[in-house]
């Protein structure tokens, strides 16, 4: 038997499927025979403000694929949840008890942080935070969009948020993107996620190699408050990139001269 394997949201980008990909996609395993097995790794417990981001398509997989997360980041945990047919089919025979193992597996520590951090998600309502929270960021992310000329596209749902920048229209701004981007694909973004860093106390991360989205993926513990904090970084450090000059683009052509530096080397 054979499987197929998805991100519902796409971790490098925070790229969302169509709303009616993953509906076709395990009708499409269904008639095939093949397992449809959710990698819910980065987008699981509650992440995307539903314990599954599958759920937010109405999709049942036949595995899901869970890590990192299950344990709240304290120690290293994996685990993989699947239907009960399949796994009676795995393992049938005691001499077949032992087919699937990990380095994490009979872990008591890991299981014990793991139950605890079940019951923390339930007891405190945190996907339900996640939801609140996210949809508050994603709004003001979403007015922030229609303010600043260098943001071109704000996805994603709960409290994973992709920011996508791209090339200003204004001459000025223009030129500079231009030379950024000539210097190493993708370079502007350092021009977000290093002052908010230095300025700002808030830790965010480009969403892949040569890309333009700064991915946030905050705490499911996020307050009011701390929202606040976000939406007062985020704005300052964008609108200190629309000034030309100012010390975002001093910034940014120091990391051009040192990318062109290592290019020659």
């Amino acid at each position: 038997m054979v499987g197929f394997i998805v991100e519902p949201i796409q971790g490098k980008g925070v790229i969302l499927p169509h709303d009616d990909y993953l509906a076709g996609a395990i009708e499409l395993c269904r008639q095939s025979g093949t397992l449809f097995i959710a990698d819910e790794i980065q987008t699981g417990l509650g992440r995307t403000g539903r314990f599954l981001a599958v759920e937010h398509w109405g999709i049942e997989p036949d595995m899901v694929l869970l890590a990192k997360s299950l344990s709240g980041g304290r120690v290293p945990v994996g685990a993989v949840a699947t239907r009960k047919w399949i796994h009676d089919k795995v393992f049938d025979r005691m001499d077949r008890a032992v087919v699937h193992g990990s380095t994490f597996a009979k872990n008591d520590l890991a299981m014990a942080a793991g139950l605890a951090t079940l019951d923390v998600l339930s007891s405190e309502a945190l996907v339900e935070n996640a939801a609140e929270k996210g949809a508050r960021l994603l709004q003001v992310f979403r007015q922030m969009a229609a303010r600043y000329e260098l943001v071109k596209d704000v996805r994603g749902k709960g409290l994973m948020i992709g920011v996508e920048f791209g090339m200003p229209q204004s001459l000025r701004l223009k030129a500079s993107w231009k030379l950024l981007e000539a210097a190493n694909t993708g370079l502007f973004c350092q021009l977000i996620v290093i002052p908010l860093l230095t300025e700002h106390k808030l830790v965010a991360q480009v969403a892949g190699h040569s890309s333009h989205t700064v991915k946030l993926l905050p705490p499911l513990i996020i307050s009011d408050e701390d929202c606040d904090w976000i939406e007062r970084g985020f704005d300052a450090v964008i609108r200190a990139a629309h000034r030309v000059p100012g010390a975002a683009w001093k910034l940014g052509k120091l990391l051009a001269e040192n990318a062109l530096a290592a290019r020659a080397s």
